[in-house]
């Protein structure tokens, strides 16, 4: 039987006009309670995907996820999270991942989602794992490595069980939808500080209005003009700086901003792709041998102490983490991590 709440909004979209957020929020509720016809959704899924989707669609459908996921609790209102969308087709190291617990080092609490790779790729988890993190440690195991080792390592997937049915139609139509664009802006953790990496300026402004939507405390949304979807030390990378209750704005930012030498000219490739090699390059940073590695995990977390308030300046968050970082920590807290994670 056809729900009256699709037919509505099918027609609407049919007939060229975007939904706003209340719209987009009570259509997305309809598909997390699993009553909606399968076929309505596919076509409504597909329109809002080929016209492309607005930040008020976007807003509206993470507003009704967020309402109803699952949430990871923690008594910590200062969360820090890096996290990029993928689609740079770079295979670039898990730059994101070691940055984070570097940040951790640094006695940053950081709540990672993670993602686990389908092909010979190397998604985070898959890292972690191989460090012999127990990914599918308990709610007390994580609690204890963030409250202990400033670290959590949180699977999306885990929490977003509401999600299963209509994620299956996204599946069938065999390409992404909006859908895909949500675990990056709907954090288990509820962090309300984030950094965003995206492959292109579309979807940086598309997530950046999202963001100021749905009301985030603050957020660095990015992307490089040598593709990549984080902060790197080849050419510009453009930062929308968006903060509550104040109008957005726009940075643009190099290797200099961050006192890095390095001359690394568009088109240097930043090696990973397997796991193999992405241990690999974790490896090369945790030795602190200068080379565009390491300069590209001290950018982001610079990047990411500037947007937690820890410091003025990015060069001053630079020199920071040459003076505080010591060879051997990045796998010293991973072995922290993992104990705490196999405990009983």
């Amino acid at each position: 039987m056809e729900n009256n709440i699709e037919s509505k909004y099918l027609v609407k979209l049919i007939e060229h006009f975007s939904l706003n957020t209340e719209e987009s929020k009570e259509l997305m509720d309809l598909f997390l309670s699993g009553e909606f016809n399968p076929i309505t959704a596919a076509a409504i899924l597909s329109i809002i995907s080929f016209k492309g989707e607005q930040p008020e669609e976007l807003a509206g459908f993470s507003l009704s996820l967020t309402g109803q996921m699952k949430k990871f609790n923690s008594a910590y209102t200062d969360l820090i999270d890096i996290v990029g969308t993928g689609g740079d087709n770079k295979k670039a190291f898990n730059i994101s991942t070691v940055a984070s617990l570097m940040l951790s080092c640094l006695g940053i609490k950081v709540a990672k989602q993670i993602r686990f790779s389908s092909s010979s790729k190397c998604g985070s988890g898959d890292l972690l794992k191989a460090y012999g993190i127990n990914i599918e440690a308990s709610y007390d195991q994580k609690k204890l490595c963030l409250e202990e080792e400033n670290f959590v390592f949180i699977n999306s997937t885990e929490y977003y069980p509401v999600i299963d049915k209509i994620k299956k139609i996204e599946a069938e139509l065999g390409f992404s939808t909006i859908l895909n664009l949500l675990p990056v802006l709907c954090h288990p953790a509820m962090v309300n500080k984030i950094i965003i990496g995206t492959p292109d300026r579309i979807k940086a402004s598309l997530m950046a209005r999202c963001l100021e939507l749905i009301g985030i405390q603050k957020a660095y949304v990015l992307w490089n003009e040598a593709g990549y979807d984080e902060i790197v030390p080849i050419g510009n990378t453009r930062v929308i700086v968006v903060e509550k209750n104040k109008e957005k704005r726009e940075l643009t930012l190099t290797a200099n901003d961050f006192a890095i030498s390095g001359n690394y000219k568009v088109g240097t490739v930043i090696k990973g792709g397997t796991l193999e090699i992405n241990k690999e390059m974790l490896e090369e940073v945790d030795s602190f041998s200068y080379g565009i590695a390491l300069d590209t995990i001290i950018m982001n977390v610079a990047l990411a102490l500037r947007l937690g308030g820890h410091i003025e300046h990015l060069r001053e968050g630079a020199e920071l983490i040459k003076s505080k970082f010591k060879k051997g920590m990045l796998l010293d807290k991973i072995q922290k991590i993992s104990k705490i994670s196999n405990s009983i």
